[in-house]
């Protein structure tokens, strides 16, 4: 039997769920499909590029969704995404004021050494999509994970966990750096909005962890 595992995005869905949509969670985890992982791949790689110029300049990332737009080849699947990009990206363009990169410079979430934390036996897979660095200093202060199904929203308080695990994340992989949970931030693409980690979290990371310990056992039932 695998271990269990879930999606930090997931799991934040999971911590706000009605009982029937934590089921279904945990049975698309188990059997995850390729296609979904592969969604948004264009407005992800477009919206780090742009970030990671501190997002002083848009005429590049709105060159990209211009393109995106009219660009033509590939199967549905491949065109229907490349419209749904465009469009996130437009999404996060409206979002991003709320974003602030002052004294930071941003490297891309793929140059992190690790991609999981596990809590209560279920491996949460991270994937920050940008690190923040202080740009004096070089230490790690915090991230930018990115949220882009229109079908599946975060919710403010689902976000507020999401952010939560990426700061404890952070904290627990950049021993020699400062976090700021101001800086730890979650951008619900479909819906533009910005939330960072609470600074208090120690009640939100015990519901984590009871969260964990639920698809832990949910996942052993379902063989």
């Amino acid at each position: 039997m695998s271990k269990p595992r879930i999606s930090v995005n997931k799991l934040g869905e999971y911590l706000t769920a009605t009982p029937s949509r934590r089921k279904r969670i945990i049975e698309d985890q188990q059997q995850p499909k390729t296609f979904i992982a592969a969604r948004y791949s264009d407005a992800r790689k477009e919206i780090v590029e742009y970030l990671s110029t501190g997002m002083n300049d848009e005429s590049k990332i709105l060159s990209a969704t211009a393109e995106l737009r009219i660009s033509n080849g590939g199967s549905e699947f491949v065109e229907q995404d490349r419209q749904a990009s465009a469009s996130a990206i437009e999404d996060f363009l409206e979002a991003s004021g709320d974003l602030d990169l002052e004294g930071l410079f941003v490297e891309s979430g793929e140059s992190t050494s690790s991609n999981n934390m596990e809590v209560a036996g279920v491996d949460i897979s991270m994937r920050p999509d940008a690190v923040l660095k202080d740009q004096e200093s070089g230490q790690v202060v915090g991230c930018v994970k990115l949220h882009f199904p229109k079908t599946s929203p975060l919710t403010p308080q689902a976000a507020e966990y999401v952010a939560t695990a990426m700061r404890v994340y952070l904290e627990s992989t950049e021993k020699n750096s400062a976090i700021d949970h101001s800086k730890c931030y979650v951008v619900d693409v479909p819906t533009q909005r910005v939330v960072i980690a609470p600074k208090s979290f120690k009640r939100k990371m015990h519901d984590i962890e009871a969260a964990c310990e639920e698809i832990d056992a949910r996942w052993k039932n379902k063989g």
